[in-house]
């Protein structure tokens, strides 16, 4: 990640919180421009029954998953619409967030350290950076009105638009003065 000028953020591992990992995982999220799931055999269950005593009733042999979490980090990153990249081990049994899925690709792979460095991993890390960093700048353009004060307001101006501002509010002023004094001499006759 970091020769590609991209920050690893990770819960407990350098982020720490407070609140309960799930939290602390969407917190750390939202301050993310993208997000990179990895999911690697965590179990293997050797022997199991899938939708136990239902028409569609299964045995399961020997099916390896990831933990939970990868689930969690890859569904959460697309409710924030935080552009994902997922890169799974091959064999793992693919469901839900964690197979290739209409809204983004998920790069099956043996998890070999050579991955990195082919042509086709390049490329598809290259265009889910360059949609990070298109994201990032829509998001940095987007203002708060909630959030937004005076103070803030004219920070972000640039000087031209501040002297805009600046001979607006003089003509409101002076209009105001305008009318006042209008009113007043009225007023006294």
């Amino acid at each position: 990640m970091s020769q590609n000028g991209c920050e690893r953020l990770t819960v407990g591992r350098g982020n720490y919180f407070v609140s309960q990992p799930i939290v602390a995982a969407r917190d750390l999220m939202q301050s993310a421009d993208g997000v990179v799931v990895i999911a690697f055999t965590r179990q293997i269950i050797e022997k199991a029954i899938d939708k136990p005593g239902s028409e569609n009733e299964k045995e399961i042999k020997n099916r390896k998953y990831p933990t939970v979490w990868n689930q969690l980090e890859a569904a959460m990153a697309l409710g924030l619409n935080i552009p994902l990249l997922v890169i799974m081990e091959e064999g793992m049994h693919q469901e839900a967030m964690l197979k290739d899925r209409l809204e983004y690709r998920a790069i099956i792979t043996d998890l070999d350290k050579k991955l990195f460095s082919s042509d086709e991993f390049r490329g598809i890390f290259a265009d889910w950076k360059r949609i990070a960093e298109i994201r990032s700048k829509e998001v940095e353009e987007h203002v708060n009105i909630k959030s937004l004060t005076v103070g803030k307001l004219i920070k972000e101006l640039r000087p031209d638009q501040f002297w805009k501002v600046v001979v607006a509010l003089f003509g409101v002023f002076a209009g105001i003065a305008g009318a006042a004094y209008w009113i007043g001499k009225t007023l006294s006759q």
